[in-house]
């Protein structure tokens, strides 16, 4: 008896819901003209045909920017093209379109090695406000290393001409703070006092030389950092998701104050209490990953 019921309930059930969805359907059809049926036909060929139309125009687009940089074309695999071609189908931006093409024609130049996959649905998924922001770091870096390798370039070829003078003049320096000396004894007037202070500054222009080199390279690795003024907080957690840019944290460590007490009479020594503040910054960085594909969307010249 009572699956006889439960079954009149599940009949009963099913047809309110057969009910209720014609009636939605109808709503619909008085709402829309053609109906529902021929309305979904309609929408999937429109968005077919606007979904070609976009590849069709960066297709054109690429083939352009081939015949204009001379670019030899090469094949490449279908499991590279077909995600590409469907990415690119949905994009609507123009200068998104065009970071779109660029990227084909670096992909297809047979003068490149642009084989990465991840590419296309990375480009997918940035805006063209994150884009901007990535690029402008990038040209940033660019700006900032070439200054930087154009210092050490200069710095490299003139280093022996610049260590030979300051030791001249460390020499010269040294040898007028001889003059002053008494039966080996040193004399503190203010002339000699001034001569010793020069012959140390000496000391340390000749010692930095040595690191001069090093902090140069150091500042050429170093990576670029997106100005958080620029960027929303949302946009920083969709280029991070990509693995475009990091986070990264530094620790800083302040001044600190050290008191010794003047009284030890109880201790045979001196025990030392100080303070130490640590501040922890973070910052935003352009990932290597990040560098490859904003310059693999970046247009070479011929």
């Amino acid at each position: 008896m009572s699956d006889d019921n439960n079954q009149r309930k599940l009949d009963v059930t099913s047809t309110a819901i057969e009910r209720g969805i014609d009636v939605a359907k109808g709503f619909i059809d008085r709402l829309v003209l053609p109906s529902a049926e021929e309305l979904g036909l309609l929408i999937k060929d429109q968005i077919s045909f606007w979904r070609f139309n976009n590849q069709v125009r960066i297709l054109n687009k690429a083939r352009e920017l081939c015949e204009k940089n001379n670019v030899s074309v090469k094949a490449i695999p279908p499991k590279l093209l077909y995600p590409y071609l469907e990415h690119a189908s949905l994009e609507d931006d123009d200068e998104l379109q065009d970071k779109w093409a660029i990227l084909l024609v670096n992909m297809v130049d047979s003068r490149q090695n642009i084989q990465n996959h991840v590419f296309p649905y990375i480009l997918s998924q940035l805006s063209s406000d994150e884009f901007k922001i990535l690029e402008s770091a990038l040209i940033e870096k660019d700006r900032r290393v070439s200054e930087l390798e154009e210092e050490l370039s200069y710095f490299l070829e003139n280093r022996p001409a610049i260590e030979n003078r300051l030791k001249s003049e460390f020499d010269e320096i040294n040898e007028k703070l001889q003059s002053f000396s008494l039966d080996g004894k040193q004399v503190y007037s203010a002339e000699a006092m001034e001569l010793r202070s020069l012959v140390r500054s000496k000391e340390r222009e000749i010692r930095s030389l040595e690191q001069k080199e090093f902090v140069l390279r150091r500042k050429i690795a170093a990576p670029e950092s997106i100005p958080e003024k620029n960027i929303e907080e949302f946009e920083v957690a969709n280029i991070i998701r990509l693995g475009l840019a990091k986070v990264v944290y530094e620790a800083n460590a302040g001044t600190h104050s050290i008191e010794v007490p003047i009284d030890d009479r109880d201790s045979s020594y001196a025990s030392v209490d100080f303070d130490i503040e640590i501040d922890t910054d973070t910052s935003t960085i352009l990932t290597e990953l990040g560098e490859l594909f904003i310059d693999a969307c970046r247009e070479k010249n011929a």
